[in-house]
């Protein structure tokens, strides 16, 4: 092999050093952070967003590359696949903001309410099937539900603005739909009419699906999209009648207070909890052995639900057609924490299980949000969730409780808790 001797020299003298520094590069999918549009980009967006916290110089992460890229190639226009390269001294107080301690350490950003989003560590296989799956869960809802009795109301409210609707066979909103509503959030109100509510079909004479079609505002007759169901095609239509917008949700509007506020507020709604705990496996695998049951893990500070008004109230109260337990997070066995991801120990969370059938499913939606419940119950119903394998729990789910010693307890430092096919491509319409 002959070697350029300007090009060795440059190498040696270290020349070509900041060409390597990043382990991406400028085409690359992945989108490219750094301490100063951070921030802008993750936090302040309304998209739903995994960042890869990573050192060049790592070999895991090399490793990881591959997979992430392609994560990045399928997810583009969904969501964002992005990595920041914490070797980089004008990154490392981001790096450091985050806990980062190793490499690659990966984070997801689900956007929340009053612009601060839900973080949390990606545990999942380090595959580009796994951060596709779990990323596309993430993303936002800003779609509206809309049936024969409801299209009514939803025509006539805010009239004056650009509605989209989309009739189609699917009971809920595909990652590609949910993401123009966030690109022109604020700007056209999305909706979803399933094949079922012929009413509203016959309304605006649909007869094949899907359909788009497009309410300029006001008087203006519906325009029926003609185009392919591709995020580019669609996107490229609705910009001929409103502006994509930056995805920003709008803040919510604080209360003026009154004269008559000075007057304690009324006391808040109380609701028992009527979901049964889960005392073992096997009592769970009796009751749901060949159906689908949620568990509801209640987070230590609250071992029980009836603190959780709005969640309490939802299960107990609304038809959901699934079996709910209850458990608290303190008594799970490890092994059973590990296996169905089970990290968060501040919320509630929910695990839809399928015993026969070997599998589950997490709830990655809030926990107060009654829309976002009903969603993921709707795609539960569908089979429209990315599953994930049962894996061999054992006999035990709790753990049981110790005896009681007679001797004092000796006080001991607390320990801490370590959290712990190919890529689908662009799913259409």
């Amino acid at each position: 092999m002959v070697h350029n001797p300007l090009v060795v020299a440059a190498l040696s003298a270290g020349l070509l050093a900041p060409l390597a520094a990043g382990m991406y590069s400028s085409n690359s999918p992945v989108l490219q952070l750094t301490g100063k549009n951070f921030n802008e980009k993750i936090i302040k967006s309304n998209h739903a967003s995994i960042v890869e916290f990573y050192a060049p110089w790592c070999g895991h992460c090399k490793n990881l590359k591959p997979a992430y890229e392609k994560a990045a190639e399928n997810l583009k226009g969904l969501a964002q696949v992005a990595a920041i390269d914490c070797d980089e001294d004008a990154n490392k107080k981001t790096c450091g903001e985050y806990g980062i301690q190793g490499f690659p350490t990966l984070k997801t950003f689900k956007p929340g309410k009053n612009g601060k989003p839900v973080i949390m560590d990606y545990q999942g296989p380090r595959t580009a099937k796994g951060v596709v799956d779990a990323v596309l869960d993430l993303i936002p809802n800003h779609v509206e539900r809309v049936n024969s009795k409801t299209v009514e109301s939803f025509l006539q409210k805010k009239n004056e603005t650009v509605k989209a609707i989309l009739f189609t066979t699917k009971g809920v909103a595909t990652p590609m739909y949910k993401s123009l509503a966030i690109d022109f959030f604020g700007s056209i109100s999305f909706a979803q009419v399933r094949d079922k509510e012929t009413e509203a079909l016959a309304i605006f004479g649909v007869e094949k699906l899907p359909t788009l079609i497009v309410l300029p505002g006001g008087t203006a007759e519906g325009v029926v999209y003609d185009g392919p169901m591709k995020k580019d095609a669609m996107t490229k239509f609705l910009s001929q009648y409103a502006k994509p917008s930056d995805g920003k949700p709008a803040k919510e509007e604080k209360e003026t207070p009154t004269s008559s506020s000075t007057s304690a507020p009324p006391p808040k709604p109380t609701f028992d909890s009527t979901i049964p705990d889960v005392p073992s496996m096997g009592a769970f695998a009796e009751s749901c052995g060949k159906k689908i049951c949620v568990l509801v893990i209640t987070p230590p500070v609250a071992p029980s639900l009836a603190p959780f008004e709005k969640t309490n109230f939802y299960v107990n109260h609304i038809k959901l057609g699934f079996p709910f337990f209850q458990l608290p997070y303190a008594t799970l066995s490890p092994q059973f924490k590990e296996a169905l991801e089970l990290t968060d120990t501040e919320n509630v969370q929910m695990r839809a299980l399928s015993a026969k059938k070997g599998w589950w499913v997490p709830y990655k939606g809030d926990a107060n949000s009654h829309e976002d419940m009903e969603n993921w119950m709707d795609a539960l119903k569908l089979g429209d969730l990315h599953k994930k394998k049962l894996p061999e729990l054992g006999s035990d789910v709790v753990t049981p409780p110790e005896p009681p010693k007679e001797e004092a307890p000796k006080e001991e430092a607390p320990k801490e808790e370590e959290p712990e096919k190919e890529a689908p491509k662009h799913e259409e319409l």
